[in-house]
């Protein structure tokens, strides 16, 4: 320590040792050379540091700051050393040269120890050439980019998160009006009102989940240069990019679109406005008709009762008295009249089908059992065998009228038996997209199948009185009470092997 101590009190202590020029045999031309030469180094070893530390200065972004600096002070160290050298030659100032040859020393492996840390890193770092590839390869990017966004057949407008355009292509400029410089930089909100909550949805959809970025649709109002207002539908989605998230809209005119919805809906409320009437009418007329039916058929009935019962007395009293001739006129009278008063009365049930009853709960287990109580001798004369299936609870059903239609079916089926042959029916039921579909099944004649139509219509026989009697009514009066509770009713059948008859019920809860 006392040596260090000593050395640094004669720092700058010239009486120890000559000058340079003194010790050997110096010549001029060696002398200056030295001096030169020296001075040369020192020179541009001063030069190089000012110019590392000017590059510094300006490229504020220039990775490894530290090492930039090192070098600087370690050729700045250097250059010192033989700026010292040519002092000597005059000034002997050895202490001072041994002081900065430490300093240079410690710079330098301080230079060598940080080389070695930052080795690693500076060998991940990509070439000039793969830089330059990399530059050409986003230009192409870039430009595919350009080139898609003027060739999307919608307006493309690019945002930032404050909403400022940023990129526009030339369908923005055809929709808006606007000049590209007209529209860059300024707030999209000029083009459409979008809510910035949106923006702010879409922001951090894009941060979540930069793989499937959320995308947002709306119908928005357009405002064009000269203020006219157009209905557009503005798809909205995240854009993450080396500058920032960006948001894309795609921007479609809908004004066709909205004038077709609007032309549509217009005709839809006018459709339904005549539907509306020409139900209105046709239930009017429907009442009319029942009304007209019920009248007619009940007013009929008291002529007809008269007729009939002088008939009947013409005939208890004078029947065997008259000629033979007059018997048989009598006797036809006597059957028109009764065939007339059952025509009277199923029409008469015919327009009463329906008027003032209430729908409730109903179970057809019960309706068909009251129905075979009803035709308890018939099934009985004629061997009839009956198989009933589990038939269900309807919840809003008219019971009379349901009777009547099972009533109806199964004594066609009994009726319209094959002879020799004993009748075999067969009722089931099941249930079917929400509503329950009924199935009557017989053994009898069956029917051709160009009549299976007609046989549900008012009035249509397909067979003489004489064969089977009947009003021609009963069908009809079928598929009026299936389409009383909101169902239809259908046969399937073939001459010869029998019909199987279907109408269906929608069981409303």
């Amino acid at each position: 320590m006392k040596q260090v101590a000593e050395f640094f009190k004669k720092l700058f202590d010239t009486s120890d040792w000559p000058p340079r020029w003194h010790c050997g045999k110096w010549t001029g031309f060696h002398g200056w050379l030295y001096i030169i030469s020296d001075l040369l180094v020192w020179s541009a070893y001063f030069a190089i540091p000012l110019i590392i530390i000017r590059y510094i200065s300006k490229k504020h972004d220039a990775r490894f700051i530290r090492i930039y600096f090192l070098f600087a002070g370690f050729i700045l160290a250097c250059g010192a050393t033989h700026f010292f050298d040519a002092v000597t030659f005059w000034w002997p100032l050895y202490r001072v040269n041994a002081l900065v040859r430490a300093v240079t020393g410690i710079l330098s492996w301080t230079t060598v120890f940080y080389l070695i840390k930052v080795l690693p890193v500076a060998f991940t770092l990509r070439s000039s050439a793969e830089l330059e590839a990399e530059v050409e390869q986003r230009k192409k990017a870039e430009e595919k980019f350009r080139n898609l966004l003027e060739s999307a057949p919608d307006s493309m407008v690019i945002v930032n998160e404050q909403g400022i355009i940023q990129l526009v292509n030339a369908q923005t400029v055809n929709m808006f009006g606007y000049t590209r410089y007209e529209m860059i930089n300024e707030k999209v909100c000029m083009l459409m009102p979008i809510r910035f909550d949106v923006l702010d949805h879409l922001k951090s959809k894009g941060m979540q989940n930069d793989s499937s970025p959320g995308i947002t649709k709306e119908e928005l109002t357009g405002i064009r240069k000269n203020g006219e207002q157009f209905p557009v539908e503005v798809c909205l989605s995240p854009l993450v990019t080396e500058e920032g998230l960006m948001l894309s809209a795609a921007i479609r005119d809908i004004s066709e679109k909205k004038l077709m919805e609007k032309t549509i809906r217009e005709a839809n409320i006018n459709l339904e406005r005549k539907v509306q009437q020409r139900t209105a009418e046709l239930e009017r007329k429907n009442k009319e008709l029942e009304q007209f039916a019920y009248v007619a058929s009940h007013d009929l009935q008291e002529p007809l009762q008269t007729t009939s019962g002088f008939v009947q007395l013409l005939h208890k009293k004078y029947h065997g008295r008259l000629d033979p001739t007059a018997d048989q006129y009598i006797d036809y009278v006597v059957q028109a009249s009764g065939r007339m008063k059952t025509l009277i009365k199923d029409l008469l049930d015919y327009s009463r089908i329906g008027r003032g009853n209430e729908s409730h709960l109903v179970d057809c287990n019960v309706i068909v059992r009251e129905v075979l109580a009803d035709l308890h001798n018939v099934v009985v004369e004629n061997e009839v065998y009956i198989k009933t299936g589990q038939l269900p609870l309807l919840h809003n059903a008219f019971p009379t009228e349901l009777k009547s239609l099972f009533q109806n079916l199964v004594s066609n089926s009994i009726k319209f038996r094959k002879p020799g042959i004993k009748p075999v029916i067969h009722i089931d039921a099941q249930q079917i997209n929400g509503c329950w579909q009924f199935s009557v099944k017989d053994n009898g004649i069956g029917i051709e199948e160009q009549y299976l139509e007609r046989i549900f219509v008012i009035f249509q026989r397909l067979h003489t009185r004489s064969t089977y009697d009947g009003s021609g009514i009963g069908l009809a009066h079928c598929k009026k009470i299936a389409e009383l509770h909101g169902g239809k009713i259908w046969v399937q059948s073939e001459p010869g092997v029998g019909s199987t008859f279907y109408f269906t019920i929608a069981d409303g809860h």
